[in-house]
């Protein structure tokens, strides 16, 4: 009698967690807090940006994936990896995510740019913002 056994395959890694490695890995930089708990991610090939919910009661994001199949999409996964690695000791001081995301949206008006500050620092920083402001303002006179 020949008795013939079988190894199973080794279980295939959940190719999303894998790409929003990826996608953290490579730009995770442009990853943009854009309000409390929301956060605007590039797709993988950079021509698209998702609107990310996360960290509240409902974790939400725009793209086909989550709106179709309802599940984890690799955005969500990597705003999660993103908001790991900030806890960490290499976290941007406020005052710079302010001054970066003004820089980054300049069709904004000043108020947009005020409650942008207020949902990045989580209190209000108008005072700083203002304060940066006139600080490039004299930067620029001296040159």
């Amino acid at each position: 009698m020949t008795v013939t056994t079988s190894v199973p395959k080794a279980p295939r890694p959940n190719t999303r967690e894998v790409r929003a490695l990826r996608l953290y890995r490579e730009r995770g930089a442009e990853i943009v807090v854009i309000g409390r708990d929301r956060y605007e991610v590039p797709s993988q090939d950079g021509t698209r940006v998702y609107e990310v919910v996360y960290g509240g009661e409902v974790e939400t994001c725009t793209c086909a994936d989550f709106v179709y199949r309802n599940v984890s999409c690799l955005h969500l996964l990597a705003v999660g990896i993103c908001r790991a690695k900030r806890r960490g000791g290499s976290r941007v001081p406020d005052h710079e995510l302010i001054r970066l995301d003004a820089r980054r949206h300049p069709e904004r008006t000043y108020s947009e740019h005020e409650a942008a500050a207020r949902c990045i620092a989580g209190r209000t920083y108008v005072e700083d913002l203002r304060r940066i402001q006139r600080r490039e303002l004299e930067e620029e006179e001296i040159r």
